[in-house]
């Protein structure tokens, strides 16, 4: 651009009386050429005319505060410097100049700003809050409270104070009054989608899950483009099984950027769930970058997708990259005596609160309470109180913990001096307990409640046995294994049979026939075993295949498949979700549980083995793929254990076509020996022993196995 052009555009701002503008525009030519006398004497006519004005026009101070929000704060300050010397005592302009300072990390510029607009205005509630930022931006909290406290005293409806309290509450593990201040920001601003995104969060922190639901939605509908509205809603819909429901949100999400991988990562999941296999082919489409560029994707979503244990390293270290950004390192042990009791510490999420317990109640009871000494840990608030009262009884200390407290909830757990930290809910569902990026005990161990390494340096160990974890496995993972004796899970017995149980016709079955049943998550089940599954109803008369119900999308999405094999769809029969009870009381109807590849039908197989029902599975390479293999082997029952692809579908069809040998399958395991939480504490607490002796000595992690 000419300097001819540049003076005859501000010329044209002049004559048309916008008077800021053309003081920016004059400033800018002086700043490429300080001795342009046209622009030097129009800035001086236009700063005289200007002088009886205390504070730049409405339309400028608008112009300033979108260049501020659209996160172009260098810019703004520019033009608001150039403005400072035309209102040398606005108070808009410093408190404004003060912000961008804020917003570059320039602390102190900002104090110095911001007080200078303090001496223009006391009254003004808005710049106590800026200073409130300040001040939390250095660490000083109280000094922060008290501002946005002097900014609320000045105008109880200063948003800027309202929004920054919310934030710095929850770090005094206030999080409910965070709520409550967030509920009068929103009511003050009811079209503010920030407002409702950050409430949401917070609610579903607290575990306020269907009002978090509510101001999801909220924000997405104020502001389609908040693609994080959209996703935490979609999360949200997912966790409720409402997979139909949940697929617009992600799907919304790629319109807008279509290389989002935790959004194709979610869609991909979402299809899975509903036996949508379509999934298959836009994976494949993807799989090269996906989890391994831009931000992390879940990896216990992705370990459905492929059986690829070096892949899915990969993909989980990119993911903790952001879930543990700093890792607090290990110290040196100040003693070398193992206490007389170890202190050993559980965590887990909350919202995975049901689900540890039935997995792990059991074997935190059967622990050695002379050596041990078990403490559990729930972060958030979506536990039960049923399960917190079960939890209370088995256990030397229980503690739930808000999850948005942040540093003080590491300090309440370093308070308890835990000798391991054992985190049970890993990536599951998403969970993941960011409190293991603090060292909360000289030893942090993952249990494969996600079924995978953590990819990180967090964690010391890994739980592991031979059968999940074989030699030549080490490279697939970030921790050091502990390889247990037998199986690292445990089937927990099942309650004898009532009066009245359930018969064949009841559930829908055929009186006779042989069934093959499957009881997983729709995600689980993908063409490679529907194809075997049809070929076995196939070569065996009026035998059935019984399923879960997992909604009308994926029984739909079932029967045609059945129907595309040539398989009458009224052959699948989909047993409706009941209580664990009458679950495990339904089971010993069938004859036979067919277990899935890329992922195993981990619990439902150990419900199927509680019943004594008997479990054919092909184990695979990832530790997801072996888990099944494991509890087999474990009780005593290899041949259940398929070498291959054939393997596996000769020796289901073998069951179905001499029922005697399944009859004989099923006596034989009414008296096997499971693997049961008592066997499994003490081979937990070997391996504990075994781990923290090593630390006492000095010595580095390694890989552990334990005869």
């Amino acid at each position: 651009m000419t300097p001819a052009y540049s003076l005859s555009q501000a010329e044209q701002l002049e004559r048309d009386s916008k008077l800021e503008d053309a003081v920016l525009a004059y400033s800018g030519i002086l700043a490429r050429n300080p001795k342009n006398t046209r622009a030097l004497q129009a800035l001086d006519s236009l700063r005289g005319r200007l002088r009886e004005q205390r504070e730049p026009s409405p339309d400028t101070k608008a112009e300033l505060e979108t260049a501020l929000a659209a996160g172009r704060h260098f810019d703004a300050a520019d033009s608001c410097g150039a403005l400072l010397k035309t209102f040398r005592d606005s108070h808009f302009l410093w408190d404004f100049l003060g912000r961008c300072h804020l917003a570059a990390g320039h602390l102190d510029n900002a104090a110095t700003c911001l007080n200078k607009a303090c001496g223009l205005n006391p009254q003004e509630a808005g710049t106590y809050a800026a200073m409130g930022r300040v001040h939390m931006a250095r660490g000083q909290h109280d000094n922060a409270m008290a501002l946005y406290q002097k900014a609320l005293k000045l105008d109880a409806e200063c948003l800027p104070a309202l929004r920054s309290m919310a934030e710095a509450l929850p770090l005094e593990g206030r999080s409910v009054e965070a709520a409550g201040v967030l509920r009068q920001a929103v009511s003050l601003a009811p079209e503010d989608a920030s407002l409702h995104f950050t409430l949401a969060g917070l609610l579903q922190q607290l575990g306020a899950a269907a009002e978090a639901k509510e101001h999801y939605t909220r924000a997405a509908s104020l502001d389609p483009q908040l693609t994080e509205a959209h996703f935490q809603l979609g999360l949200q819909l997912k966790a409720e099984g409402r997979f139909a429901d949940a697929l617009p949100c992600f799907d919304r999400i790629l319109q807008i950027s279509p290389s989002d991988d935790r959004s194709r990562t979610q869609r991909l999941h979402v299809l899975a769930e509903l036996n949508d296999w379509r999934w298959i082919q836009e994976y494949a489409d993807c799989r090269r970058l996906l989890g391994l560029r831009g931000s992390g994707c879940d990896p216990s979503v992705l370990m459905l997708m492929e059986d690829n244990p070096d892949l899915l390293r990969a993909r989980a270290q990119a993911y903790a990259g952001d879930a543990f950004p700093v890792i607090e390192p290990q110290t040196a042990a100040p003693v070398r005596q193992r206490p007389a009791r170890l202190r050993i510490g559980y965590f887990f999420a909350g919202s995975d609160g049901d689900a540890i317990a039935i997995r792990h109640a059991a074997m935190l009871a059967a622990h050695d309470s002379t050596r041990f000494e078990i403490h559990a840990y729930a972060t958030g608030s979506r536990l039960s109180a049923t399960t917190a009262a079960e939890l209370s009884q088995t256990v030397s200390c229980f503690r739930q913990l808000d999850g948005t407290a942040g540093q003080e909830a590491a300090v309440a757990v370093k308070a308890d001096r835990l000798d391991i930290a054992v985190d049970v809910s890993g990536y599951t569902n998403g969970s993941l307990n960011h409190l293991l990026s603090c060292r909360l005990a000289p030893l942090h161990i993952a249990w494969p409640g996600y079924p995978g390494t953590m990819g990180t340096a967090a964690f010391d160990y890994l739980i592991g046995d031979h059968t999940v974890c074989p030699p030549g496995s080490e490279r697939y993972h970030n921790e050091h294994l502990l390889r247990l004796p037998a199986s690292h899970l445990a089937v927990t017995p099942a309650p004898a049979a009532a009066a009245g149980s359930p018969d064949r016709a009841g559930c829908g079955l055929p009186e006779s026939g042989f069934v093959f049943c499957n009881f997983a998550a729709g995600s689980r089940i993908t063409p490679s075993e529907f194809d075997i599954w049809m070929r076995l109803l196939s070569g065996a008369k009026d035998s059935v295949l019984w399923l879960q119900d997992n909604g009308a999308h994926a029984v739909s999405n079932l029967r045609r498949a059945a129907a595309a094999r040539g398989i009458d769809p009224d052959r699948l029969i989909f047993a409706p979700p009941a209580p664990p009870a009458e679950h495990q009381a339904r089971l010993p109807l069938a004859d036979l549980f067919l277990d899935t590849f890329t992922v195993n039908s981990r619990s439902a197989a150990q419900s199927a083995l509680a019943a004594r029902l008997p479990v054919l599975t092909l184990p695979g390479q990832q530790f997801a793929a072996r888990s099944v293999a494991s509890l087999l082997q474990a009780a005593g029952l290899p041949e259940l254990i398929a070498a291959g692809i054939e393997d596996y579908e000769a020796k289901a069809a073998g069951l179905a076509q001499d029922p005697e040998a399944g009859k004989t399958l099923k006596r034989r395991l009414q008296h096997a020996v499971l693997p049961d939480p008592a066997r499994l504490a003490r081979q937990a607490e070997q391996a504990y022993d075994a781990a923290y002796d090593r630390y006492l000595q000095g010595s580095a992690p390694e890989h552990l196995p334990l005869a």
